[in-house]
């Protein structure tokens, strides 16, 4: 949608034009929202003031850029600037997904198949052992032991474990629980480094982005704090925000902040206010970080398969010789 429209405004189409035809070719909820946004511009309102009505679909940075692009003259251009950040927003958010897709999947099967095993397979097999007059390794009297605790409460368990599932993604989602499951995330080995990456990318980027659409530094900053998902960087920023009014810069803020702003991060952004060269800096530094994402990324997912597989290997191995090692001794006493 950005980048379409700042297309048609630089060819010289009126908004309200170019606005109709991206309704014309669009599909579905976004064909009614832009019919929303054009029947608005027409009764008199600005294009910002439009896209305000739909704050789940357009943020506070495209909202931002669009009023100053309208105010200074530069809407195209700082439409087009919009639709890089959210198409490099797209790339980051696949990669990360793309790394954790295999663990996911992988878990996912195991967990049904954990269940196919425990419900199905194990209620067959386990009256056959009851029933021998031998003694029985230690593997097997477990695995008859977890068998008759799943007999018996096995529906109990497993709609405990759902609702205790439920209700931790419940409690992880509300603002409440953002200070204590923000700062478990950021001290997990691999995930936490990730975490951080993507939040300095995502922070240097989007100021960047806003510093270059003509917005001053205070109020992009401000709207920067809000587009960021971490808790202690969106409460960081905020802070930075409060104190750029007082006349400290924002490199001297950020050394409050060591442990989320590394000092790469701090002497760059020194340099560049310094050097009046403050944006070019947060797009190297964003760019840097960019690719920092892609190899921790792939490094998780080269480091999470072993892990599954090995967690897997062992879990088939114990049912193997649970099961394996009676049938063995069975057979050998019927050979003798």
């Amino acid at each position: 949608f950005a980048k379409n429209l700042s297309v048609m405004l630089k060819a010289g189409i009126i908004i309200n034009e170019a606005l109709e035809i991206i309704k014309d070719s669009a599909t579905g909820k976004l064909r009614k929202v832009i019919s929303g946004i054009l029947k608005s511009v027409e009764s008199g309102q600005s294009f910002s003031n439009a896209l305000g009505q739909y704050p789940k679909i357009f943020s506070g940075i495209f909202k931002s850029a669009v009023f100053v692009g309208e105010s200074s003259g530069t809407l195209y251009e700082n439409l087009e600037n919009i639709s890089v950040q959210l198409d490099k927003e797209r790339e980051m958010r696949s990669k990360v997904m793309s790394a954790l897709l295999y663990p996911v999947v992988v878990l996912i099967a195991a967990f049904f198949l954990g269940l196919v095993i425990a419900f199905v397979v194990l209620p067959k097999i386990i009256p056959l052992f009851q029933g021998l007059k031998v003694s029985l390794p230690l593997s097997t009297r477990v695995l008859i032991w977890l068998s008759v605790v799943v007999e018996e409460y096995g529906i109990f368990i497993f709609v405990f474990a759902v609702l205790f599932i439920v209700l931790l993604v419940w409690i992880s989602r509300q603002k409440f629980s953002r200070p204590a499951t923000h700062w478990l995330l950021l001290k997990m080995p691999l995930i936490g480094k990730i975490i951080r990456d993507v939040n300095l990318t995502r922070f240097c980027r989007t100021l960047g982005m806003l510093l270059q659409s003509g917005l001053n530094i205070d109020e992009a900053v401000k709207v920067t704090g809000e587009s960021l998902d971490n808790y202690y960087y969106r409460r960081s920023i905020q802070h930075i925000y409060e104190s750029i009014g007082t006349g400290t810069t924002m490199a001297e803020n950020l050394t409050i902040y060591k442990e989320l702003y590394p000092v790469m991060v701090m002497r760059m952004i020194m340099v560049g206010e310094r050097s009046g060269k403050l944006e070019e800096t947060l797009f190297y530094l964003a760019s840097f970080y960019e690719k920092e994402v892609d190899s921790e990324t792939k490094s998780l997912s080269a480091s999470i398969e072993p892990i599954l597989l090995i967690i897997i290997g062992l879990v088939v191995g114990f049912l193997a010789l649970s099961i394996i090692t009676p049938i063995y001794s069975i057979t050998s006493g019927m050979k003798n």
